[in-house]
């Protein structure tokens, strides 16, 4: 099954990068990764390069203007659907780790919503999120504006062109809040979301792209399980 992925970045204190790739494969993710860059990303990344030009099926592009996180989110989604014909979209950011073999559990969980009206499937799932009702695997999550996490999110070509074109998504002022908006949009849409228990994805990062270290420093729910 192909999954288009896509990744942004941004310049950091803490590069996570390298570590994110290394545990996308492990994870069993083969594809050509699309990585969004903000401006003057590429030139801090240091050390990190030798693992992001070593990968052949990566393929970095620079925005030419600083787009804020939910610009470049955006720009990612539409160059997943202009690039690809993938069926599936998967926008990462660069400071999350996986799973060994996670891959084919984001696939299985695929295969079973063919057919069904689907919003987001979220490998990563933060305590926020959690409710007295989950169990191990699956769970759906109807929380839309209350949803916590964009580190990792899919959805079928179907949903990103309705997501585009919705008015919450689509008028949305803001350079933050992708978690936030994407989620309460997909509710607006009839589109049912899901997360995954444990989470099979650990948010790395220490510092923060938005200016929001303590805040955006949770884990994985479970993740280590």
């Amino acid at each position: 099954m192909n999954i288009a992925l896509a990744m942004t970045i941004a310049p950091r204190r803490e590069v996570t990068i390298d570590r994110s790739l290394v545990s996308l494969r492990e994870a069993g993710f083969h594809e050509d990764v699309h990585v969004l860059a903000e401006p003057g990303t590429v030139g801090s990344i240091g050390a990190a390069a030798k693992t992001l030009f070593g990968d052949e099926r990566v393929h970095v592009r620079e925005n030419k203007r600083l787009r804020g996180c939910f610009g470049n989110w955006k720009k990612a989604l539409k160059r997943l659907l202009s690039r690809t014909n993938a069926r599936w979209l998967l926008i990462l950011q660069d400071d999350v780790v996986w799973k060994r073999g996670s891959a084919e559990i984001l696939r299985a969980q695929i295969r079973s919503r063919e057919g069904h009206r689907t919003g987001l499937l979220s490998p990563y799932t933060s305590s926020v999120v959690v409710g007295e009702h989950f169990v191990d695997g699956w769970n759906e999550c109807c929380l839309g504006w209350g949803f916590w996490g964009a580190l990792a999110f899919c959805m079928d070509r179907d949903a990103a062109k309705e997501l585009l074109r919705h008015p919450r998504f689509a008028e949305h002022g803001g350079a933050r809040e992708v978690d936030a908006v994407v989620a309460a949009s997909m509710l607006d849409l009839g589109r049912p979301s899901f997360v995954h228990v444990p989470s099979l994805v650990d948010h790395i990062g220490v510092t923060s792209t938005i200016d929001r270290d303590g805040e955006w420093g949770r884990r994985g729910y479970r993740f280590n399980e």
